[in-house]
């Protein structure tokens, strides 16, 4: 398995905007990951679980995807 070294990933994360319920209780807080390859600049784009590891999983495993394609080398 190729890995990616660490100096060439850049982890960007933000919370996404969610909706508050009466009760002060917050729901819809995905946490977003962007991760960008810097070698070839692309970059992941994951908001779609609420789990921030996940998300980050998710978005290095397409950026995996893209640098190992027959069509990136």
């Amino acid at each position: 398995m190729i890995e990616i070294p660490a100096d060439q990933i850049k982890i960007e994360t933000w919370p996404i905007p969610g909706i508050h319920h009466r009760g002060g209780q917050h729901v819809g807080s995905y946490p977003g990951i962007r991760v960008t390859h810097l070698p070839s600049g692309i970059a992941a784009y994951v908001e779609s679980n609420r789990s921030q590891h996940i998300n980050k999983m998710i978005a290095m495993d397409m950026i995996m995807a893209a640098i190992t394609h027959p069509k990136f080398r």
